[in-house]
């Protein structure tokens, strides 16, 4: 049983306890398939859009991780967009230099920012063999008409070089009513580069989708090659009787039904991956005091999981929102 228990490195030190971790999800493999398709045609651009907390930014760090492993030479870079009462070109461009690595960012005059940046880029495309980058623009819904002007503006200039730049704006469902709104007043420029090809974001929409992710646990180890699976970090002695997280997911969307239907909510179930993981955690958290050879979490511990997630405070929320949009769109 000691030999069972000699954890590799301290509790408090393991990404799930750090929430320092990514597992694949359905929407997150239909999001890098995707990625690889407009690299593929070289599509400029598209946009993946989903409400809060479904798992959107989580899904971005990953899908860059894999397609790292791709293609370890390319250009992958990412930015989160910044609410401001006004759009600065200045800040702008110190944003996208700060993406780029440039240690200039917030100096020199903006003409001198552009230039830098646009030179930046050349530099990194050049030493990658590819002719294409990536540029993933977080909280994109946040971006004003003129500020994708000045992302045209590089767009344009990188062009001329003969680089294409691949722009997924990831972001609230607002970014197709901007869509809409881009089409209406003509601003076709915007749309034809950086809003071809949409993508919705799901959460977790079966037992399968859950499968899928606590797979992930299963198979994910920590120290990387090591024969330590997340699982088995938390719950070395079940681990060894034959326990697998996987082996949960019907449980554990049943424990999700029910706080859902308990809380009275009339639309169909959609786990959210921010509360889906935050149970997970939890649950492997509190089972890890009561590990023992043939042990199994039970389904009163999924259920304070998600009770302790505030899975369903977010569902209200969500509720509100969808009923705000349905609004809107009247």
């Amino acid at each position: 049983m000691a030999e069972t228990y000699h954890r590799p490195v301290a509790f408090d030190r393991h990404p799930v306890v750090e929430q320092k971790y990514i597992v694949p999800t359905p929407s997150i493999e239909e999001m890098y398939l995707r990625v690889k398709k407009l690299v593929r045609l070289r599509t400029p651009g598209g946009i993946v859009f989903a409400h809060p907390r479904f798992g959107k930014t989580y899904g971005v760090r990953y899908v860059m991780r894999v397609l790292r492993e791709d293609y370890p030479k390319a250009v992958l870079l990412s930015f989160g967009c910044q609410k401001k009462k006004s759009k600065s070109e200045d800040a702008f461009f110190s944003l996208l230099l700060e993406a780029v690595g440039h240690p200039g960012a917030l100096n020199g005059s903006i003409p001198k920012k552009r230039t830098r940046l646009n030179e930046r880029i050349m530099e990194l495309v050049s030493r990658s063999g590819y002719n294409w980058f990536i540029m993933f623009a977080d909280e994109a819904q946040r971006l004003d008409v003129i500020e994708y002007e000045w992302l045209r503006d590089v767009h344009d200039e990188l062009e001329r070089h003969g680089i294409r730049m691949i722009t997924l704006l990831v972001g609230q469902p607002q970014l197709l009513n901007q869509k809409s709104a881009f089409r209406l007043s003509r601003e076709t420029q915007i749309v034809s580069r950086f809003m071809i090809d949409e993508l919705q974001f799901h959460g977790l929409l079966s037992a399968d989708d859950l499968a899928t992710c606590l797979a992930g646990y299963d198979e994910a180890c920590f120290p990387a090659k090591s024969d330590w699976p997340y699982t088995r970090f938390f719950l070395p002695g079940a681990y060894s009787t034959g326990f697998r997280l996987v082996d949960q997911a019907a449980v554990l969307w049943d424990a999700f039904e029910d706080a859902h239907d308990n809380a009275g909510f009339a639309y169909n179930l959609e786990i959210p991956m921010q509360y889906f993981a935050r149970s997970v955690e939890t649950a492997l958290g509190e089972s890890s005091e009561h590990d023992d050879y043939g042990f199994q979490i039970t389904p009163s511990t999924w259920a304070l999981a998600i009770k302790e997630s505030n899975f369903v405070a977010a569902q209200e929320e969500l509720r509100m929102v969808m009923s705000d949009d349905l609004a809107a769109q009247a």
